[in-house]
Protein backbone atom coordinates (compact mmCIF):
# COMPACT_ATOMS: atom_id res chain seq x y z
CA UNK A 1 0.00 0.00 0.00
CA UNK A 2 1.48 3.30 -1.27
CA UNK A 3 1.61 5.96 2.00
CA UNK A 4 3.55 8.81 2.30
CA UNK A 5 3.69 11.94 5.14
CA UNK A 6 2.96 15.58 4.76
CA UNK A 7 3.93 18.41 7.27
CA UNK A 8 1.66 20.99 6.58
CA UNK A 9 -0.53 24.07 7.85
CA UNK A 10 -4.16 22.32 7.34
CA UNK A 11 -5.27 19.24 6.21
CA UNK A 12 -6.82 20.69 2.79
CA UNK A 13 -2.94 21.39 1.97
CA UNK A 14 -1.63 17.79 2.60
CA UNK A 15 -4.83 16.83 0.80
CA UNK A 16 -3.98 18.64 -2.73
CA UNK A 17 -0.40 17.89 -2.28
CA UNK A 18 -1.29 14.04 -2.28
CA UNK A 19 -3.71 13.99 -4.87
CA UNK A 20 -1.06 16.33 -7.25
CA UNK A 21 1.72 13.55 -6.44
CA UNK A 22 -0.29 10.85 -6.41
CA UNK A 23 -2.40 11.58 -9.48
CA UNK A 24 -5.53 9.87 -8.21
CA UNK A 25 -8.34 11.11 -6.92
CA UNK A 26 -9.30 12.33 -3.18
CA UNK A 27 -11.73 9.53 -2.47
CA UNK A 28 -8.93 6.79 -3.32
CA UNK A 29 -7.23 8.47 -0.24
CA UNK A 30 -7.28 8.22 3.53
CA UNK A 31 -5.52 10.92 5.58
CA UNK A 32 -4.50 10.86 8.61
CA UNK A 33 -3.33 13.28 11.27
CA UNK A 34 -0.49 11.53 12.75
CA UNK A 35 1.29 14.36 14.82
CA UNK A 36 0.73 18.22 15.85
CA UNK A 37 3.60 20.66 16.43
CA UNK A 38 2.43 23.74 18.04
CA UNK A 39 4.66 27.15 17.43
CA UNK A 40 5.15 29.85 19.60
CA UNK A 41 1.57 31.36 21.04
CA UNK A 42 0.39 29.39 17.54
CA UNK A 43 2.79 30.81 15.23
CA UNK A 44 3.79 28.50 12.85
CA UNK A 45 1.77 25.62 14.34
CA UNK A 46 2.03 22.63 11.76
CA UNK A 47 0.46 19.16 11.52
CA UNK A 48 2.07 15.68 10.27
CA UNK A 49 -0.58 13.98 8.20
CA UNK A 50 -0.36 10.48 6.79
CA UNK A 51 -1.51 9.62 3.04
CA UNK A 52 -2.58 6.36 1.95
CA UNK A 53 -4.28 5.11 -0.75
CA UNK A 54 -6.63 2.45 0.11
CA UNK A 55 -8.55 2.22 -2.95
CA UNK A 56 -7.89 -1.13 -5.74
CA UNK A 57 -5.94 -0.57 -8.80
CA UNK A 58 -7.50 -3.20 -10.62
CA UNK A 59 -10.91 -1.78 -10.45
CA UNK A 60 -9.57 2.14 -10.97
CA UNK A 61 -8.18 0.31 -14.38
CA UNK A 62 -11.38 -1.27 -15.64
CA UNK A 63 -13.20 2.00 -14.55
CA UNK A 64 -10.63 4.05 -16.65
CA UNK A 65 -11.63 1.99 -19.82
CA UNK A 66 -15.03 2.46 -19.22
CA UNK A 67 -14.39 6.52 -18.78
CA UNK A 68 -12.53 5.92 -22.57
CA UNK A 69 -15.62 4.42 -23.79
CA UNK A 70 -18.43 6.68 -21.98
CA UNK A 71 -16.25 9.71 -23.75
CA UNK A 72 -16.52 8.07 -27.29
CA UNK A 73 -20.50 7.25 -27.05
CA UNK A 74 -19.31 3.84 -27.12
CA UNK A 75 -21.17 0.91 -25.59
CA UNK A 76 -19.11 -2.16 -24.53
CA UNK A 77 -18.38 -4.71 -21.97
CA UNK A 78 -15.15 -5.39 -20.21
CA UNK A 79 -14.22 -8.41 -18.89
CA UNK A 80 -11.36 -8.44 -16.21
CA UNK A 81 -9.08 -11.50 -15.56
CA UNK A 82 -6.39 -11.16 -12.43
CA UNK A 83 -3.54 -14.20 -11.87
CA UNK A 84 -0.90 -13.29 -9.40
CA UNK A 85 0.77 -9.91 -10.79
CA UNK A 86 -1.01 -10.43 -14.51
CA UNK A 87 -4.21 -8.56 -15.10
CA UNK A 88 -6.12 -8.87 -18.40
CA UNK A 89 -8.70 -6.34 -19.84
CA UNK A 90 -10.83 -8.00 -22.27
CA UNK A 91 -13.22 -5.15 -24.43
CA UNK A 92 -15.88 -6.19 -26.28
CA UNK A 93 -17.00 -3.19 -27.90
CA UNK A 94 -18.60 -5.07 -31.05
CA UNK A 95 -18.47 -3.02 -34.50
CA UNK A 96 -16.46 -0.36 -32.50
CA UNK A 97 -13.38 -2.84 -31.80
CA UNK A 98 -11.99 -1.67 -35.03
CA UNK A 99 -11.71 1.75 -33.49
CA UNK A 100 -10.52 0.79 -30.77
CA UNK A 101 -7.63 -1.32 -32.17
CA UNK A 102 -6.39 0.81 -34.86
CA UNK A 103 -4.08 0.69 -37.69
CA UNK A 104 -0.90 -1.76 -36.97
CA UNK A 105 -2.59 -1.85 -33.26
CA UNK A 106 -1.80 1.44 -32.68
CA UNK A 107 -5.14 2.33 -30.66
CA UNK A 108 -4.55 -0.47 -29.03
CA UNK A 109 -1.41 -0.07 -27.97
CA UNK A 110 -1.89 3.57 -26.29
CA UNK A 111 -4.72 2.34 -24.57
CA UNK A 112 -2.62 -0.48 -23.09
CA UNK A 113 -0.08 1.86 -22.22
CA UNK A 114 -2.16 4.42 -20.30
CA UNK A 115 -4.29 1.80 -18.53
CA UNK A 116 -1.06 -0.24 -17.05
CA UNK A 117 0.01 3.62 -15.62
CA UNK A 118 -3.55 4.32 -13.79
CA UNK A 119 -3.56 0.75 -12.30
CA UNK A 120 0.22 0.80 -11.38
CA UNK A 121 -0.09 4.23 -9.49
CA UNK A 122 -1.91 2.60 -6.73
CA UNK A 123 0.64 0.02 -6.01
CA UNK A 124 4.00 2.05 -6.55
CA UNK A 125 6.61 1.20 -3.38
CA UNK A 126 5.33 -2.57 -3.62
CA UNK A 127 8.07 -5.07 -4.74
CA UNK A 128 6.72 -5.91 -7.96
CA UNK A 129 4.42 -3.94 -10.22
CA UNK A 130 1.19 -5.28 -12.20
CA UNK A 131 1.63 -6.56 -15.57
CA UNK A 132 -1.42 -5.20 -17.32
CA UNK A 133 -2.66 -6.49 -20.80
CA UNK A 134 -5.77 -5.27 -22.56
CA UNK A 135 -7.22 -7.00 -25.38
CA UNK A 136 -10.26 -5.80 -27.90
CA UNK A 137 -12.43 -8.69 -29.06
CA UNK A 138 -9.65 -11.45 -28.84
CA UNK A 139 -7.96 -9.71 -31.43
CA UNK A 140 -4.48 -9.82 -29.56
CA UNK A 141 -4.76 -13.59 -29.29
CA UNK A 142 -5.56 -14.04 -32.69
CA UNK A 143 -3.07 -11.60 -34.17
CA UNK A 144 -0.21 -13.55 -31.98
CA UNK A 145 -1.49 -16.61 -33.23
CA UNK A 146 -1.53 -15.71 -36.87
CA UNK A 147 2.25 -14.00 -36.64
CA UNK A 148 3.91 -17.09 -34.96
CA UNK A 149 2.29 -19.13 -38.06
CA UNK A 150 3.40 -16.52 -40.17
CA UNK A 151 7.04 -16.59 -38.60
CA UNK A 152 7.19 -20.24 -38.99
CA UNK A 153 6.43 -19.78 -42.81
CA UNK A 154 9.13 -17.57 -43.53
CA UNK A 155 11.32 -19.19 -41.36
CA UNK A 156 10.75 -22.34 -43.91
CA UNK A 157 11.50 -20.41 -47.03
CA UNK A 158 14.03 -19.14 -45.62
CA UNK A 159 16.00 -22.07 -44.73
CA UNK A 160 15.19 -23.41 -48.33
CA UNK A 161 16.50 -20.46 -50.66
CA UNK A 162 19.10 -19.41 -47.91
CA UNK A 163 17.48 -15.50 -49.41
CA UNK A 164 17.26 -13.32 -45.98
CA UNK A 165 13.30 -11.95 -46.12
CA UNK A 166 12.25 -8.34 -44.69
CA UNK A 167 8.72 -8.57 -43.16
CA UNK A 168 6.66 -5.79 -43.74
CA UNK A 169 6.04 -3.38 -40.34
CA UNK A 170 5.31 -4.79 -37.37
CA UNK A 171 5.48 -2.64 -33.75
CA UNK A 172 8.04 -3.30 -30.91
CA UNK A 173 5.51 -6.25 -29.57
CA UNK A 174 4.77 -7.68 -32.63
CA UNK A 175 8.11 -7.77 -34.03
CA UNK A 176 8.78 -9.44 -30.05
CA UNK A 177 6.59 -12.46 -30.79
CA UNK A 178 8.08 -13.16 -34.32
CA UNK A 179 11.75 -13.10 -32.38
CA UNK A 180 10.63 -15.54 -29.45
CA UNK A 181 9.12 -17.84 -31.61
CA UNK A 182 12.16 -18.39 -33.64
CA UNK A 183 14.80 -18.24 -31.16
CA UNK A 184 14.85 -21.53 -30.85
CA UNK A 185 15.59 -22.20 -34.33
CA UNK A 186 19.15 -23.64 -35.35
CA UNK A 187 19.43 -22.74 -39.29
CA UNK A 188 17.75 -18.99 -39.07
CA UNK A 189 18.10 -15.66 -37.03
CA UNK A 190 16.28 -12.40 -36.74
CA UNK A 191 16.93 -8.90 -35.62
CA UNK A 192 15.10 -5.79 -36.43
CA UNK A 193 17.04 -2.41 -38.86
CA UNK A 194 15.83 0.92 -38.92
CA UNK A 195 14.28 3.16 -36.47
CA UNK A 196 10.30 3.60 -35.47
CA UNK A 197 8.43 4.62 -37.56
CA UNK A 198 10.27 2.56 -39.75
CA UNK A 199 11.94 -0.04 -38.22
CA UNK A 200 11.33 -4.21 -39.82
CA UNK A 201 12.42 -6.82 -38.90
CA UNK A 202 14.32 -9.41 -40.71
CA UNK A 203 14.91 -13.11 -41.15
CA UNK A 204 18.13 -14.28 -41.98
CA UNK A 205 19.81 -17.93 -42.70
CA UNK A 206 22.09 -18.95 -40.37
CA UNK A 207 24.33 -21.52 -41.49
CA UNK A 208 24.53 -24.73 -39.46
CA UNK A 209 27.71 -25.54 -37.33
CA UNK A 210 29.46 -28.82 -38.23
CA UNK A 211 30.05 -30.85 -36.14
CA UNK A 212 33.31 -32.25 -35.56
CA UNK A 213 34.90 -34.97 -37.52
CA UNK A 214 35.21 -38.28 -35.07
CA UNK A 215 39.00 -39.41 -34.82
CA UNK A 216 40.16 -42.72 -36.25
CA UNK A 217 41.69 -45.02 -33.59
CA UNK A 218 44.11 -47.41 -35.15
CA UNK A 219 44.29 -50.19 -33.87
CA UNK A 220 47.67 -52.09 -32.16
CA UNK A 221 48.85 -54.88 -33.92
CA UNK A 222 49.40 -58.41 -31.67
CA UNK A 223 52.01 -59.54 -30.90
CA UNK A 224 54.28 -61.50 -33.16
CA UNK A 225 51.69 -61.27 -35.80
CA UNK A 226 53.01 -59.14 -38.78
CA UNK A 227 50.18 -56.67 -40.07
CA UNK A 228 50.69 -55.84 -43.80
CA UNK A 229 51.02 -52.60 -45.02
CA UNK A 230 48.18 -50.02 -44.92
CA UNK A 231 46.65 -51.78 -42.64
CA UNK A 232 45.00 -54.26 -43.78
CA UNK A 233 43.67 -57.73 -41.97
CA UNK A 234 46.14 -60.60 -42.62
CA UNK A 235 44.52 -63.92 -44.32
CA UNK A 236 43.76 -66.29 -41.96
CA UNK A 237 46.57 -68.84 -43.60
CA UNK A 238 49.45 -66.18 -43.26
CA UNK A 239 47.91 -65.64 -39.42
CA UNK A 240 48.31 -69.27 -38.65
CA UNK A 241 51.25 -69.80 -39.83
CA UNK A 242 52.97 -66.67 -38.00
CA UNK A 243 51.30 -68.04 -35.06
CA UNK A 244 52.98 -71.39 -35.09
CA UNK A 245 56.11 -70.08 -35.93
CA UNK A 246 55.93 -68.09 -32.73
CA UNK A 247 55.15 -70.85 -30.48
CA UNK A 248 57.71 -72.72 -31.76
CA UNK A 249 60.16 -70.84 -31.41
CA UNK A 250 59.15 -70.27 -27.47
CA UNK A 251 59.22 -73.92 -27.02
CA UNK A 252 62.74 -73.93 -28.16
CA UNK A 253 63.80 -71.14 -25.41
Amino acid sequence: MHRKLYEVKTLEEAKQLAVAEFGVKESDLTFTIVNEKKGFLGIGSKIEVEAVIDADGITRGKEYIQMILDNNNIQGFIEKKVRGNNVEFNVDAGDFNGYLIGKNSRNLIALQILVSTVVNKYYEGEEETKIVMVDVGGYRKRREKNLENMAVDFAKQVSRTKQKIQLDYLNAYERKIVHNKLSTWNDVRTYSVGEEPNRFLVIEYKPMAKAPETPKIEKEPVAGVVVPAGNAAPKPAETQETIETVAKDNKQE
